[in-house]
């Protein structure tokens, strides 16, 4: 998003001015977030319209599904996920990508902006590359 397009554009000054953004919260068009101990992974989305039905499902770094959330079917919604894992475990910090399989009465799908949430607690340049960590 415009986070991401703000940073590909710094330059070293400019890395030292983002050091503002450490600590934090940021948006980013990502369906990954961060889950740590102190920190739980988060999520926003926005439908083009409500949808009818509406799933949630929590996938670790191999793609497989680890939770199923329960989230209301509407045209916002956030998700925050403490690690509780389908089981009833904790899931170990790490990347973890949200899922949402969404239907509108007619069963079609509809379009959906996916952002992930989280704080800021690095800013760096590699190869020619801004990342935020």
């Amino acid at each position: 998003g415009v986070l991401k397009d703000i940073l590909a554009r710094l330059s070293g000054d400019d890395l030292t001015r983002a050091g503002q953004l450490i600590g934090r919260t940021a948006e980013f068009d990502s369906s990954v977030s961060g889950l740590t101990a102190e920190q739980p992974a988060e999520w926003r989305w926005t439908f083009s319209r409500a949808p009818a039905t509406l799933e949630a499902e929590i996938l670790d770094s191999s793609g497989r599904v680890v939770a199923r959330p329960t989230v209301e079917p509407s045209a916002t919604g956030s998700l925050s996920w403490d690690g509780t894992l389908a089981t009833g475990g904790k899931a170990g910090e790490g990347a973890y990508a949200l899922r949402l399989v969404a239907r509108d009465s007619t069963g079609t799908a509809p379009p959906a902006d996916l952002t992930s949430v989280g704080k800021v607690n690095e800013i760096v340049s590699r190869g020619g590359e801004t990342w935020v960590g």
